[in-house]
C-alpha cells in the first residue's frame, strides 16, 4: 500500500539518510552564497549581530557560516536528523553559542517559534525549499514569518526560476553520490499549474547491480518572478529587489535562480 504521508516527511524524516549526502556535497558551495547574503543583509541595514531565521535550514550549511560572520542564527527544519547534523557542524566550527536549531514543520512555524514573535531581523529561505505544499500554504507560511519579524525586517528567498526550468527542461536525470548511492529522476511539468512532478528513485551499487532503496514522488510548485512577487506581496511583505544570483546581479530572462528581497512594512 502506498504511503499517505507527504513526500517531505518520507524523504527528510524517514529516509533522511538518502537526501543528506546531497546537502553534505553542497557545504562548500554555501561559502560564496553566504558572502552574497551578507552583502544583501548589509545593503538593507540588517545589524551585523542581528537575529536571523534560516527556514528549512537542512544540515545548517548556511546557518553556521552566517554565525561565523557574527549573526545570531535560528535554524528550523522538519528533519531531526538534519538538525542533529547542524548542531554538530556548529560545534565543529565553534559557533554553537550563536546558533539554535529547532525541529518543526514550516506550516506551523509561527506557533513553534512563538517566542521569537517580532524579534527576527531577517528571515532566509534558501535552496528552493518553498513550494512543497502549494501556493496557498506558501502564502500562509510567509504571513507567519511576517509576524515573527521586526518592523522593517528583511525576507530573502532563493528559489529556482520557473521560466528557466521551462526553457531548459530535462525530463530525466541522474546523480551519483557517496557510498555507491545513485539517484535516477524523471520529471514532468504541468504548464497550467506550474507544478513540477518528479519521481526520484534511489539505488545503491552492489557490484554490477543496482539495489533499489526507495522511490519518492516529489511534487512542488515553482514560480516565475511575477508569480513570486504576487505571492510575497499577497502575504503582507513589501518587495524591494529581485536578483539573478547571490552576487546581486540583475535578474534577467536567462537567470537560473530568483533571489527575492522584501521587507516587513
Amino acid at each position: 500500500m502506498a504511503s499517505t504521508k507527504h513526500w517531505t516527511e518520507r524523504m527528510f524524516v524517514e529516509r533522511a539518510d538518502l537526501y543528506r549526502p546531497t546537502l553534505e556535497e553542497n557545504v562548500e558551495r554555501a561559502v560564496p552564497e553566504v558572502e552574497g547574503l551578507v552583502r544583501i543583509l548589509r545593503g538593507f541595514d540588517v545589524p551585523g549581530d542581528g537575529l536571523l531565521l534560516d527556514l528549512a535550514c537542512g544540515i545548517g550549511r548556511h546557518s553556521v557560516i552566517l554565525a561565523e560572520w557574527g549573526y545570531r542564527v535560528v535554524g528550523f527544519d522538519i528533519s531531526p536528523a538534519f538538525i542533529s547534523r547542524a548542531e554538530e557542524l556548529a560545534e565543529e566550527r565553534g559557533v554553537a553559542d550563536r546558533t539554535e536549531f529547532i525541529v518543526g514543520d514550516m506550516r506551523a512555524v509561527g506557533t513553534v517559534l512563538e517566542r521569537f514573535r517580532g524579534r527576527l531581523d531577517a528571515v532566509l529561505n534558501l535552496f528552493t525549499s518553498m513550494g512543497y505544499y502549494g501556493e496557498e500554504t506558501d502564502r500562509m507560511v510567509l504571513s507567519q514569518l511576517l509576524e515573527l519579524s521586526v518592523p522593517g525586517g528583511l525576507l530573502v528567498m532563493d528559489i529556482a526560476n520557473r521560466d528557466w526550468i521551462v526553457r531548459n527542461f530535462q525530463a530525466k536525470g541522474f546523480d551519483f553520490g557517496e557510498d555507491g548511492l545513485v539517484m535516477l529522476a524523471e520529471r514532468t511539468m504541468d504548464m497550467e499549474t506550474s507544478w513540477m512532478h518528479n519521481v526520484w528513485r534511489y539505488y545503491r551499487r552492489e557490484g554490477e547491480d543496482l539495489k533499489h532503496l526507495e522511490t519518492f514522488e516529489v511534487d512542488h510548485r515553482v514560480y516565475s518572478l511575477h508569480e513570486l512577487k504576487g505571492l510575497i506581496e499577497g502575504s503582507g511583505w513589501a518587495c524591494q529587489e529581485f536578483y539573478g544570483g547571490f552576487g546581486m546581479e540583475p535578474f534577467r530572462m536567462e537567470s537560473k535562480r530568483i533571489i527575492a528581497v522584501a521587507r516587513r512594512p
